[in-house]
């Protein structure tokens, strides 16, 4: 059954929920990171830390980005395709 609700999804939906998948587990590693952080007290690894979680921001924000993107690419195609 679930074989074939994939095959309905569209891969631009596809994608999105992908998207959406890998936001989660961005922001839980991001969570993760920030718990680490607050417990750390060697400065090596405090440092490390703060590298740590700007990239997972970083890579979170370009998430954010990208569903955004899919978001106006869907909207555009409807535009054209009216």
């Amino acid at each position: 059954m679930n074989i074939l609700r994939k095959a309905e999804i569209s891969p631009l939906q596809r994608q999105k929920e992908e998207l959406i998948n890998e936001l989660r587990d961005t922001q839980k590693l991001l969570k993760q990171a920030e718990m680490l952080f607050e417990m750390t007290v060697e400065d090596d690894l405090i440092e490390a830390r703060i590298y740590h979680i700007k990239s997972l921001a970083k890579h979170q924000d370009y998430l954010i980005s990208a569903l955004k993107g899919l978001g106006q690419e869907n909207e555009e195609k409807t535009f054209v395709n009216v």
